[in-house]
Formats: C-alpha cells, structure tokens, sequence
C-alpha cells in the first residue's frame, strides 16, 4: 500500500462494536438526513451542521467503502475482530462524511469530519458517551493499527447537548495522525462525530464546523 493510501485509510478507522442478538438494524429506524445549500439536518436526531461549501461531501456508497477499509485496517488478520466488524455493520448507520480535499487528492494530510449512529439500546451498561467510547477503545486498542490516547475522557458541549470525548493518536509512516471521537446516547443510539487532522489549523477549521451544531 502507497503511504498516500496508507495515511487515507488510517484515518478514518471506524468505532466498531459486537451487538449479539439486536432484533432490529439501525437504518429500519433512522433517516440518512438531508444536506442542501451546504446544511446537514437530521430530523430523528433533530440537529443541523453547517459544512464548507467548498470541502468534497461523501455520497453514501463513498461512506461505506471508506468505512469499510477503516474497519479492514483495524481488524487486519483477526478473525475475531473481523466477526466483530461484520456484526456491527448492521448497527451502524454513515450519516456523513466530509473531507477538505476530494479522496485521492496529492495533499500532505486530508482532514476531514464524519457523523455515524450505533443502535445501543439492548446493552443497558451503554448510559453515556464514554461507556460507548469506552468500549470503542478496548476494539481500537486490540486491532493492528498502534494507537494511542493521549489524555483521558472528557466532556464538551456541542449545539447545547452534552458529548463526552476521546482523543487518539496514530503514527504513520512518520506522520502523527490526530482525531477526536466525540460521543452522545439519543434515543437509544450512540451519536458520534469523528474529526480528523494533524495539525492546530486543520483543528480549528473543524472546530468551526462542530461550533455550527445546532439541535431543534
């Protein structure tokens, strides 16, 4: 793998988590939501984002290729985490993907911002974000890829709604890649909004875009 594609794919390793037994798939419940004039709105969640005309939106079928070779990258050879993966596929659903630069672009890094919803309702030990994150860690921290976390959780506030955070770090061929999971439980899924970059500038453009959260 060419360490364009390389650095591409480890940035956007996915949460993916083993839910056994769920009778029902997260899309029979909840809307992709709707982007015009740059706006994202989700009426099941009942929020908007506000996103960069400029930056190169994700269709849907892009969203799960890319998630697809996250979830690949993390599991590697692992038949276990692989089941995992596989299972969790029917809980999920891509609600956005936006990156700066169209995929494949000959840039140093690509940052980009990412919302998904994972069904938790049958797993009452799930009350809050970092109980997701939680156990999105033990998966990340099992996979091939190394990762690390700098700090500990924490909490911050996104449209007035409480998230909990967990940051992570990983080092690719020499680049240190940076991204923030930022977590919720609504309506008895886990909300996440995934940023991605490797420096304070590509940080405080996507801390623009969570500023832009507003819930009805």
């Amino acid at each position: 793998m060419s360490p364009g594609k390389t650095i591409c794919t480890a940035q956007i390793l996915v949460l993916t988590l083993l839910f056994i037994g769920c009778s029902k798939k997260a899309g029979d419940e909840i809307d992709f939501g709707t982007l015009s004039n740059s706006v994202y709105r989700n009426e099941y969640f009942g929020f908007s984002v506000t996103l960069p005309k400029d930056w190169s939106v994700q269709d849907q079928q892009a969203q799960r290729r890319l998630m697809k070779k996250g979830a690949q990258l993390v599991a590697g050879d692992d038949q276990n985490l692989k089941a995992m993966v596989k299972a969790s596929e029917l809980q999920t659903v891509n609600l956005f993907a936006v990156f700066e630069h169209p995929v494949g672009s000959p840039v140093a890094y690509n940052p980009s911002i990412m919302a998904m919803a994972e069904i938790v309702r049958e797993l009452p030990g799930i009350k809050r974000g970092k109980d997701y994150l939680f156990q999105a860690r033990q998966v990340l921290e099992a996979g091939q890829i190394q990762v690390s976390f700098p700090k500990d959780y924490y909490s911050e506030r996104l449209g007035g709604i409480e998230f909990d955070v967990m940051e992570l770090e990983i080092s690719v061929r020499g680049k240190t890649i940076k991204q923030k999971y930022y977590a919720t439980i609504q309506k008895g899924y886990a909300l996440c909004f995934i940023v991605s970059f490797t420096n304070d500038d590509e940080a405080a453009s996507l801390q623009r875009i969570l500023n832009s959260i507003t819930y009805n």
